[in-house]
């Protein structure tokens, strides 16, 4: 090593000046003696230098000039060398003053250093302590100013990074405990205003469920007035269906936009994003599952103590649907709003749930109903509500069910209200033509009920009386409201065939059948042949309203169904108005029976009666009356047939008494005065000056004419006698010839009595050869 030195010491010294050959020179000498090496770095020194003057004398040698000039050199080293162990010795000294000197700082500096450490080190703990409390004090913070996940990100901070640095204290591993807590805090803070905003909303959600029923009352009056255009869209096409919604969708505005409703759904996706956080959903969704069923029946338990219909009030059903159909927005909105969260099968659960409740409060609620109008206002009420439920996707067929259960209730208790009123009309009614004052009365009559009237009774001006009595047009009305409110209740039902307009077309036909007309039957059992005249024309006009009953049915079904509504009534009441036809023939032969109970005939009178029968004044009487006055406003038809009714009646009973099978003999006497009596009703008939009617005393004339002939034998005659006694039957013929050819004869019978009988024995001869031959 010394060796090395020397030679470093000499390269350096052969390589610079003497300044840069000191400054090396110290750290080489501050080696030597800090290595204690001195002895032997001067014996390396000696051989140096003695192997350097060997080389010296051997380069001298061979080169004296050389030699010399090494010499000369060696010299300058040598002094050179000795002043540079004086510096060596002196330099050292220097060293070893400084060194001693320096020791003592650097030991000064490393303590100071090891201290200032220590300080820096106390001071970042004391800073991450700081700064880790100061964290969990901000938890509460944050939780108190409702910054759920900020304090839930402390939490995990704390948990995660901060723990770590600071877990050897026994603060932090108490802290390390206390994370769940403070998890668990913040989640009950979350889910308390959670639940306060869930109980804070229902005054909106009230609110949300008014307009979004009011806005569907305005698509329902839109949709019904573009189908009242032309539009046939009849059940297939109603609100919410495919048709109606491609048609409302520019006109529709999100419900949230709306100023009235004012929803903030942040706590609830607050406490969402929470739960998520802490990997709980599950617990959340089950929770909010439970407190929505929970608030769901408390929504209808609050209203149920003052729910009642029976005061005619539906304001408090009205205010719970709204309330119910803001709770089920609000659910649709947060299904929509959110994954995972709430399913279309747990709302639609919960719907079934609200539904049931409904329902059963709906049944306590109309149990004791009789008012048909307040069960319509619970129906309008009920499709606002399903068919604002249905527009957003929940299910509805229970509460359809309902409304078919309240509308066969409805249609029994409507049927029962317009038969109440039909029978105070009836019991009302006076019977008599109705009287119209003036053209605005009459105006508002033929809207009720449209009516014809001959040009002549229209030309007669005000006042005048109509054919019907008072009842048809009110009764009319009554009907036309009865089915305007039986298809306001049916409108807006989903039917997939035409069972709602069955329904009512059975319904009408029931209430005319079973109320109208069998009143009007019973009426019938009257002997007030005016009262009875009176329901033949208020029937006939009733039967042609019938008419417009059907066409109202078949304008006003609610299917696309073209074929022509047909009343089982319509007939009904036609047959009922001639078995009031018949009724009148009935009264007025009983009359006429009555009358003819009078009639006493003297069957073999000596003379001839100067006058027809007294009883037969009492029989023109009042057949006058009856046909001038008491049937004058019936149809010239039905007129017409009670006339030959009657008639033919009379003809046959006076038939029966000229031919009386009891009466063994009469005479031509007899035969006259029955004639006269005949005339005088065939003259009676005449007035009339109707063909028809006078036939019906044709056959009783025939025979009658046949027994005063002169020449009877002309009967023989078929020519004859399809001409003239066409109507007589030979039997009767045969018996009243019969009964003259046995009568007594008087004593001076002249040769013309003679001459008859002999030709009534001819007859009779003719008749018995025909009889045996035939």
């Amino acid at each position: 090593m010394a060796e090395f030195d020397i030679q470093q010491l000499v390269l350096v010294s052969d390589a610079t000046n003497d300044a840069e050959n000191l400054e090396h020179l110290g750290p080489t000498m501050k080696d030597v003696y800090r290595n204690n090496k001195m002895k032997p770095f001067l014996d390396q020194l000696g051989m140096f230098i003695r192997r350097k003057e060997m080389e010296i004398e051997k380069m001298c040698n061979s080169n004296y000039q050389e030699f010399v000039q090494s010499v000369d050199r060696l010299l300058k080293v040598r002094q050179g060398t000795v002043d540079l162990k004086d510096k060596i010795h002196t330099l050292n000294t220097d060293v070893q003053l400084a060194g001693k000197e320096l020791t003592a700082k650097k030991r000064e500096l490393v303590e100071s250093k090891r201290i200032q450490e220590n300080i820096a080190t106390a001071t970042e703990t004391l800073k991450t302590c700081i700064h880790f409390l100061d964290l969990a004090n901000r938890v509460n913070v944050q939780v108190e100013a409702r910054k759920y996940y900020s304090a839930l990100r402390i939490v995990d901070e704390i948990q995660v990074v901060h723990l770590r640095s600071v877990i050897q204290f026994e603060f932090a591993r108490h802290m390390q405990d206390c994370v769940p807590i403070l998890q668990h805090a913040i989640k009950d803070a979350v889910t308390t205003e959670m639940k306060e905003w869930l109980f804070s909303i229902r005054t909106s959600q009230k609110a949300m469920g008014k307009l979004a029923m009011d806005r569907m009352s305005v698509r329902q009056q839109r949709w019904r007035d573009r189908s009242s255009k032309g539009f046939k869209l009849k059940t297939s096409h109603n609100v919410n269906s495919a048709v109606e919604a491609a048609v409302n969708e520019e006109s529709e505005v999100d419900i949230l936009d709306a100023d009235q409703v004012n929803i903030d759904f942040k706590p609830l996706y607050q406490c969402l994003h929470i739960y998520d956080e802490l990997g709980q959903r599950a617990e959340f969704r089950t929770n909010y599952t439970e407190d929505r069923r929970a608030q769901a029946k408390l929504t209808l338990s609050s209203i149920t103590s003052n729910f009642n219909l029976k005061d005619r009030n539906t304001d408090n059903f009205e205010s719970l649907l709204q309330d119910i159909v803001g709770f089920f927005i609000v659910e649709y909105i947060i299904l929509h709003s959110t994954t995972n969260f709430r399913t279309q099968a747990q709302l639609d659960e919960l719907c079934d749930v609200v539904t049931g409740l409904l329902l059963r409060l709906l049944s306590e609620g109309l149990e004791k109903c009789n008012d048909p109008d307040m069960f319509l206002n619970v129906k309008l009420l009920l499709m606002l509500y399903i068919q604002t439920m249905e527009s957003y996707n929940y299910p509805v067929s229970k509460l359809n069910d309902l409304l078919l259960t309240l509308f066969r209730t409805y249609a029994d208790q409507l049927e029962a209200k317009f038969s109440a009123n039909f029978h105070k009309l009836v019991d009302e009614d006076d019977y008599t033509p109705m009287l119209v004052e003036n053209q605005d009365e009459y105006n508002l009559l033929q809207m009720s009920f449209r009516f014809r009237e001959e040009r002549s009774a229209a030309r007669q001006g005000f006042p005048r009386n109509l054919p019907f009595s008072k009842v048809v047009p009110y009764c009319c009305e009554d009907i036309k409201q009865f089915v305007t409110q039986f298809y306001r209740f049916v409108e807006g039902f989903n039917q997939e065939q035409n069972e709602m307009d069955e329904l009512v077309k059975d319904s009408l036909d029931t209430l005319l059948i079973q109320h109208v007309h069998s009143v009007w039957l019973k009426k019938l059992e009257s002997r007030n042949l005016s009262q009875i005249a009176q329901i033949i024309i208020n029937l006939e006009y009733f039967q042609g309203a019938c008419a417009d009953f059907e066409q109202m049915l078949t304008e006003l079904r609610s299917t696309s169904d073209t074929t022509k509504i047909a009343l089982q009534a319509t007939g009904l009441f036609r047959e009922t108005r001639r078995s009031a036809e018949n009724r009148i023939s009935e009264l007025v032969n009983s009359k006429i029976d009555d009358i003819l109970e009078l009639a006493e005939y003297e069957w073999l009178p000596a003379s001839v009666q100067e006058q027809h029968s007294t009883y037969l004044q009492e029989l023109v009487s009042f057949l006058s009356v009856v046909m001038s006055a008491t049937l004058q406003n019936l149809p010239e038809s039905i007129r017409t047939f009670v006339y030959y009714d009657v008639l033919e009646h009379l003809a046959n009973m006076l038939h029966n008494i000229f031919t009386d099978p009891n009466v063994k003999h009469i005479n031509q006497n007899f035969v006259t005065t029955f004639d006269m009596d005949v005339r005088f009703l065939e003259e009676f008939v005449a007035t009339f000056d109707n063909a028809n009617v006078a036939m019906t005393f044709l056959p009783l004339r025939q025979l009658i004419t046949l027994l005063l002939s002169e020449n009877t034998e002309e009967y023989m005659d078929p020519q004859i006698r399809s001409q003239h006694y066409a109507q007589v039957k030979p039997d009767d013929v045969t018996r009243m010839l019969e009964k003259l050819m046995t009568a007594p004869v008087a004593a001076a019978a002249t040769t013309q009595e003679k001459t008859k009988r002999r030709s009534w024995g001819k007859v009779l001869e003719w008749g018995g050869l025909k009889s045996s031959s035939s």
